[in-house]
Parts: C-alpha cells; structure tokens; sequence
C-alpha cells in the first residue's frame, strides 16, 4: 500500500474526517506543528484511525506567522520513511516548503503542492512571480482551492498544465437538509474563529442597528474562540440577542443551526463558508472576493445560494441585506436549498477521492494523470 505525506502548518479539525478517508486508499502520514498560542486553532482531540498517522514537528517561525517558517523533521523522515508520494501547503514564504520540494526532487519522489495561487492579488510582485514560476517548473503538480485559484494563474500568464482543482471543502457528518427547516427561524448563524478581520463588530452593529431602528427580532449565533472572543462579547454588552458558544463539535453546531435562517460571514470568509452550507443556510457575505481570507467565498453566488453585499458601503449594505431577509424569510428557503445543493456538489466525489486521484497516480506530470481530477 502506498505511504502518502501531507505536509500543513497546523492540524485542524476539518481536515481529519478527510484523511482518515484518504487512509482507505493507502497509508497516510500527517505532518504538522503545534498551533500557535491565540491562533483560534486551539488542541484537538486527534481522531485515531488506522492507517492515518500523525507526526508532530517542531516549526520555528523566527520572522513571525508569515513569512520563513522552517518545520524541522520533514527532510529526516523523507529519508527515512521514504514517501510514495507527498502534498504539502503551497506556501513559498515558507523555507521549509522549499527545502522539502528540493529533496523529494533529488529522491524523485511526487511532489504536489497545495494552495490559493494569486486570487487574492490584483498584481503580483517580480519575486512573487519568479517565486511560483520556479515552484510550477518543480512540482509534480499544483492544486489549487477553487477554480477561481486557477483563474488567478491564467490571469496572471502562468501556464495550467501542472494545475489541477481539488474544491477545498469540509464532511460535516451533522448537516441539515432543507427540508428539516421549519421556515420559522429568526437566527444569523456565525461560525468560525474569533480573530482579526472576522468582521464580527460589523455585524453586532448592525443587527443593533435593525433592533433598534426596525425592532426585528433577529438574534445572532456566535461559534468559535480566538483571541478577538473577549473583545467581541465586550461589544456585545447588553445585547441579549447575542449568544455566544465558544468552541463546539460539529453535532452542536448543527443543532444551534436549527435556530437560523442564514449564515453570515461579514469579514474576511473561507471554509466557514462551506460549513455554514451544509446546514442549508444560504451565506451572507460580502463582494470583495480578493478581500476574503480564502477561495471558498467564491462558491457563494447573489441571490441563489446566498447574498453578497457591498464591501464599500459595508454598513449600509450589510443592513439592507439583513432587512431584506428579515421582512421576508420565506425568500431565503429556495436559497437555503441551493446552497445545500452547492454543499452537495463540493463533496461529491469527496474531498479524499478527489486527492486519491491525484495522488494516488504512479506518476504524474501533465496531461491524462490530471484529467479525472480537472473540474
């Protein structure tokens, strides 16, 4: 059986539920260093599977979270354990991606890298460029996020032969069809960590707003820690509509979903995008896509599986956007089906088999090894 490395920055527990599928399909060996303190990552309970195996490693992180991380033991595992194949997260400000790269080259083995590409760039730099025109030459292959990650490449002149899309998604083993809502909810679902740019003072401002100029009952649900929680729920003081839950395990999110009509990520959205999908809540967000910290925000689409607001006029926009929904629910329920149709879409074939094309080929360059995986 093939012995596949996944090399990430953090563990995190959306991840899990993938590679412990992907260990179906061969050995898994997943490499990851301790979360940094405030990260909103927090320590997981690891979810012991046979065949997924984790490796802990050491990150030193001298220049800050950003740029020059080195996580120290992947070389000396290569050697040792000699991989068939390894993915690692695409990112080349870190030296240990470099060095990794380098290596499973001299020990021809597969190397594919994984990442949002340029989506988030209007321009890129002469380094930035040089940096990934350097890293498409080396690898085996890129997969990118979403198609608008490879958009980002043809953009930007790079050729597409080595890049191929695997949808960043998440299995949510407790998500909620459409049909299990009862078209009375009068919550806003947030969900994700409590950190900068989450734009969670935006919303309590402007749902204090709704409640006092327009006396909709409207209440918000708020998951997830970080080192904004304190912060937020100071904001928050006397707002009884808040609720706040902290950390919770997918079962528990989904039972406070049952509360809400929509979703609502007002900062700068990723994965949570994708989760709050699943539970057949259409998402409110806004239309800065280069803004948002990762792809997903891409799935939503105005009107059909959720709502985009106006990033200039955030306020104002978010308001009217909430007003809208909150005079007239029963015009989110063909977009709550929608974006359970959206959620259906991303994970079916599954995250793990959409890999396990990839990587589970005996070599892959360009061309037919990729083509099953091409979306």
């Amino acid at each position: 059986m093939k012995r596949i490395c996944i090399v990430d920055p953090v563990l995190t527990r959306y991840r899990m539920p993938v590679f412990a599928e992907l260990s179906k399909y061969c050995k898994v060996d997943w490499m990851y260093s301790p979360s940094p303190t405030g990260s909103g990552f927090g320590n997981l309970q690891r979810s012991e599977t046979a065949g997924l195996r984790y490796v802990e490693v050491t990150a030193f992180r001298p220049f800050g979270e950003k740029v020059g991380m080195y996580q120290l033991g992947i070389l000396k595992y290569i050697l040792t354990e000699k991989p068939d194949a390894i993915k690692v997260f695409g990112n080349p400000r870190y030296l240990s991606f470099w060095t990794t790269l380098v290596m499973a080259r001299v020990r021809g083995i597969p190397f594919h890298a994984h990442g949002v590409g340029f989506f988030k760039r209007n321009r890129i730099s002469v380094v930035r460029r040089l940096m990934m025109k350097t890293m498409l030459r080396l690898v085996t292959s890129y997969i990118a996020y979403a198609p608008i990650v490879r958009d980002s490449f043809a953009a930007n002149g790079f050729p597409l032969d080595k890049i191929t899309v695997v949808h960043n998604s998440l299995v949510n083993s407790f998500q909620v069809r459409p049909d299990e809502k009862s078209g009375q909810e009068s919550g806003i679902l947030f969900v994700g960590r409590l950190r900068p740019r989450s734009g969670l003072e935006l919303l309590i401002r402007v749902l204090r707003r709704l409640h006092q100029e327009d006396g909709f009952p409207l209440t918000l649900h708020v998951i997830g820690v970080g080192k904004e929680a304190e912060p937020l729920q100071h904001q928050a003081t006397g707002c009884s509509w808040v609720n706040w839950y902290g950390d919770a395990s997918d079962e528990r999110v989904s039972e406070i979903s049952r509360r809400c009509l929509v979703g609502c990520y007002p900062g700068a959205a990723g994965l949570s995008v994708v989760h709050m999908m699943s539970l057949s809540l259409p998402v409110v967000i806004h239309n800065e896509f280069t803004k948002h910290e990762g792809p997903e925000a891409s799935y939503v689409q105005n009107g059909i599986n959720g709502i985009l607001y106006d990033y200039a006029s955030a306020e104002a926009s978010l308001a009217q956007a909430l007003r809208a929904v909150a005079e007239n629910p029963s015009a989110v329920i063909p977009m709550q089906r929608a974006a359970f149709e959206t959620y259906q879409d991303l994970v079916n074939p599954s995250y793990a088999e959409r890999l396990w094309s990839i990587l589970g080929e005996e070599t892959v360059s360009t061309g037919e090894a990729l083509t099953e995986a091409r979306l």
